[in-house]
């Protein structure tokens, strides 16, 4: 699904390397490491919006840079730590905005789009906000509603970046959970950075460590074994 190879992330300078990582549908990837390594550059860069300094970066045997913007989108979903969201538009229409590379010039959507809609909202229990403004609802609910407008779009691969920060464990827990199913049920890869280690711990998924400049995968790691590689 996700092949990198050689990859040197960063702006003027490197933040981070990484060679040979192979990252497959069906799986959730937990990208950890301490503030500022670059955690989100490479979230940016898989994205495309970042160009790489050096390296490969292919999406089902493509290059990434060979994407048009449409394929792009139709591909890659993307949740930012804050809410992008537009000041009074309803919950069901932001989430719809997900449908926009899938509909028509004029943005019209059909039965089945908003049958996605509805279905997405049902997954992380937000069918009660549906009505409501995005300016009318708390952070924690908005975050839940950019992971929705995420699924909305259904693509194959989906990047979060800190998608639980504003969160409570509760909701956190109940986030994780449904992003490993439906990797697996539709399989999806997905990649969240996170500081929620004992939570993929419990999850199971494998890592992507970013530790001295590196990142590196790991099928099944410890938490100490994360802490200490971090300091």
């Amino acid at each position: 699904m996700i092949r990198i190879t050689s990859l040197s992330i960063g702006y003027t300078d490197k933040l981070l390397s990484a060679d040979n990582l192979v990252l497959v549908a069906g799986k959730v990837y937990a990208l950890v490491g301490r503030n500022g390594i670059g955690k989100s550059t490479f979230i940016q860069t898989i994205s495309g919006i970042q160009k790489q300094l050096a390296g490969e970066i292919a999406i089902m045997e493509k290059s990434i840079h060979g994407f048009s913007p449409m394929e792009i989108a139709e591909t890659i979903a993307l949740v930012d730590t804050r809410f992008e969201g537009v000041e009074y538009l309803k919950v069901k229409d932001y989430l719809a905005l997900g449908r926009a590379p899938f509909t028509d010039a004029f943005g019209k959507m059909n039965s089945n789009d908003w049958q996605i809609v509805e279905e997405v909202a049902s997954d992380l229990g937000i069918q009660h906000l549906l009505e409501k403004n995005t300016d009318q609802i708390s952070d924690g609910e908005r975050q839940l509603c950019s992971v929705g407008r995420a699924f909305v779009q259904e693509t194959p691969v989906i990047l979060l970046d800190e998608p639980t920060a504003f969160l409570d464990y509760i909701n956190r827990k109940k986030l994780l959970e449904l992003l490993v199913r439906l990797a697996r049920e539709k399989n999806k890869c997905i990649v969240l950075s996170t500081h929620d280690l004992d939570l993929c711990l419990d999850q199971k998924v494998p890592f992507l460590l970013a530790a001295h400049g590196a990142i590196c995968i790991h099928d099944t790691l410890t938490k100490e074994a994360i802490i200490e590689a971090m300091s």
